[in-house]
């Protein structure tokens, strides 16, 4: 209990710190941690395979349609619903449930094209702030620290997205997202712009790219303090190979002027690979930054399910569970 007070606290006081506001090389991060549990159990390696709701936080070109009238239907979507509208449900507990996670996402398939919807929101929650019971004495057996109150940190995302079908083997699309910090100092909005390609050569391989924060994104809090996020570039590819009973899918990619607090470094890996079993039962291994991923799912006509699950060898490990209704 102590590691994820300790993760909480650190991470609310980074945000919430002057010196982090001015500079902000890392006011992104809370807006990194991914979207479905079937792209996070392959370890997040999903920029050219996302052809579902998630697509508005991975590549917004993902929102066209899977097939036109001139290629037969493949398998990477992983969905036999493709022409049909999608509801994504996700929640997830990062480091042993000390940050919370939720989405909720919506794609609309139009005839050369698709619109997504979400709103997402990642907090970490009962932060305890202590204190003396005597603040005029000195720490002792007569004056131990207590809980003088709890605070919270959230971030709230709400996206919008277009893609378009550019021609048979050629996707592009957009994104707005509009941000609110909100921290026990104050409350933050912004906005930002992302856009996405999809390029599919053939019908077993693909490449997709994304810019995040084209704009680089402006977060602006009271007393003209801001947070800015920085463009980032995700790019990658997926190839599919027909096995005995099903499909394997794998996928790469990396992400480009990554930023992030743990680390400094402007760069990430992202490794995955799927079998398919008969288009229904899917199982899923991954590596993301130097950590182990896996995951399972099942596809129904109309309903699925999907679990992730990402280990870390200093915080406790993370769990994602995603329901897809399509209608």
């Amino acid at each position: 209990m102590k590691r994820f007070a300790t993760l909480a606290l650190y991470w609310a006081c980074a945000l919430t710190s002057p010196i982090y506001a001015q500079t902000a090389h890392y006011a992104g991060d809370p807006l990194l941690l991914g979207a479905g549990a079937r792209a996070l159990g392959m370890g997040s390696a999903y920029v050219a395979l996302s052809f579902d709701a998630t697509a508005i936080y991975w590549n917004p070109a993902g929102l066209t349609p899977e097939v036109s009238p001139t290629r037969s239907r493949t398998d990477f979507a992983g969905s036999s619903s493709l022409s049909k509208r999608e509801i994504h449900l996700q929640h997830a507990e990062q480091f042993g449930g000390s940050v919370n996670q939720d989405i909720f996402a919506l794609r609309l398939p139009l005839k050369k094209g698709g619109i997504g919807l979400g709103i997402v929101r990642a907090g970490v929650d009962g932060i305890a702030l202590t204190g003396l019971e005597d603040p005029a004495r000195p720490i002792g057996p007569g004056n131990r620290p207590v809980t003088i109150d709890n605070i919270g940190t959230a971030d709230y995302v709400f996206r919008i997205a277009y893609g378009r079908l550019i021609t048979d083997k050629l996707r592009l699309g957009a994104g707005i997202k509009m941000i609110r910090r909100d921290l026990s100092v104050g409350i933050g909005s912004g906005f930002g712009l992302d856009i996405g390609l999809l390029y599919l050569p053939t019908s077993a391989f693909r490449i997709g790219a994304t810019i995040r924060d084209l704009t680089k994104t402006r977060i602006a809090f009271p007393d003209g303090i801001s947070d800015h996020i920085s463009p980032s570039l995700l790019i990658g590819s997926a190839l599919q190979h027909r096995v005995p009973g099903g499909n394997m899918i794998a996928g790469f990619s990396t992400h480009l002027n990554d930023k992030k607090s743990t680390l400094e470094k402007t760069r990430s890996i992202q490794l995955g690979i799927e079998y398919r079993l008969q288009h229904r039962l899917a199982f899923r291994l991954g590596y993301k930054d130097g950590h182990f991923t896996a995951g399972t799912g099942l596809q129904l006509r109309r309903f699925g399910v999907d679990f992730a699950f990402m280990e870390h060898d200093q915080l406790d490990n993370t769990y994602r569970i995603s329901a897809i209704l399509f209608f």
